[in-house]
């Protein structure tokens, strides 16, 4: 690998660090009990839900949008990595606080805000179940529960009507689609294990990430995206809210990178994101112009979260 991948890497590394399959799905993700959220991301919450309350009675998608470029959430440090802090066993407490994001942990997060001020109540602690219920199996907090990989979310996702994948139906044309099978599987985490602290100090967490991967790369039967060419194409069935996803061009991994679509009135398309390149959630003003910048990417895949009400 080279050494702009191995850079690459560090920061999305973890990128499939969340997400989760759900029974509890078709009860909306209520939990009797559950994890709670600390003291700072208790008192961050109140003011997003605020001044989310104008965009609530909007629409969907504008909630999605407010909350996605929130000030509490603008300019928070990227980290990569973030849910590995300070951990190198089993057990790994839920971290909702909003002082630390990667991309996928970003994405989330704005995902749980939105279902939680969009169902109610709009409180601290039901945004740490929704965010609990999104990242881990059945919303217990543990290493072993996380999704690894981004593409073992999306499957679960969907299962749990959470969001849909709706790649091929923005594509239109099939000839803006290719299909991508990992040829010899899934196996970047477990690869790479050596420069990952959370798995070189701790043979179960490594033993947990292989067992996804043994799992993942026996069902990969290969994945429609859009083509990195065709994305200007088709740029005007993105919504706002969608998740846009790029699809790795590194073996061994499905997606390098995600954020959430932005929409303008003007119709200019923007990306909210955690971004390593900025270092902090920003929104980048041109996902045309940052999607063409994005080295080792093949194209993307788009997934537009479901309204939960």
């Amino acid at each position: 690998m080279s050494a702009a991948t191995r850079a690459m890497a560090a920061g999305w590394r973890w990128w499939r660090s969340a997400w989760v399959v759900l029974p509890l799905a078709a009860a909306g993700f209520a939990m009797a009990a559950g994890p709670v959220p600390d003291a700072a991301a208790a008192a961050a919450f109140e003011p997003i839900a605020a001044r989310a309350a104008a965009a609530k009675a909007a629409s969907w998608p504008a909630l999605l949008q407010q909350i996605a470029t929130d000030p509490a959430l603008l300019g928070a440090p990227y980290e990569a990595a973030p849910l590995d802090r300070g951990s190198r066993e089993a057990d790994e407490p839920l971290r909702a606080s909003l002082d630390g994001f990667d991309c996928v942990t970003y994405v989330e997060t704005v995902l749980a805000l939105a279902r939680t001020v969009a169902r109610g109540p709009a409180t601290a602690t039901a945004y740490a179940a929704e965010l609990a219920a999104l990242r881990y199996r059945d919303g217990e907090p543990g290493f072993c529960a996380r999704y690894h990989y981004f593409s073992d979310w999306a499957e679960t996702r969907q299962s749990a009507a959470v969001l849909d994948e709706v790649t091929v139906s923005v594509a239109g044309d099939p000839a803006n689609l290719a299909n991508l099978g990992l040829t010899h599987g899934f196996d970047y985490l477990s690869r790479h294990a050596s420069a990952t602290p959370a798995l070189a100090q701790s043979p179960a967490r490594l033993a947990c990430v292989r067992e996804q991967e043994r799992a993942l790369s026996a069902r990969d039967d290969g994945t429609p995206y859009i083509r990195s060419t065709s994305l200007p194409k088709i740029a005007r069935a993105l919504q706002s809210g969608d998740l846009i996803a790029w699809v790795a061009d590194v073996p061994g991994l499905d997606v390098i990178h995600v954020g959430i679509v932005v929409t303008r009135p003007n119709g200019r398309l923007e990306l909210a994101q955690a971004s390593k390149r900025a270092g902090q959630v920003v929104v980048t003003p041109d996902l045309l112009r940052y999607a063409a910048s994005l080295k080792q990417q093949r194209g993307v895949r788009i997934f537009r979260p479901r309204d939960p009400r």
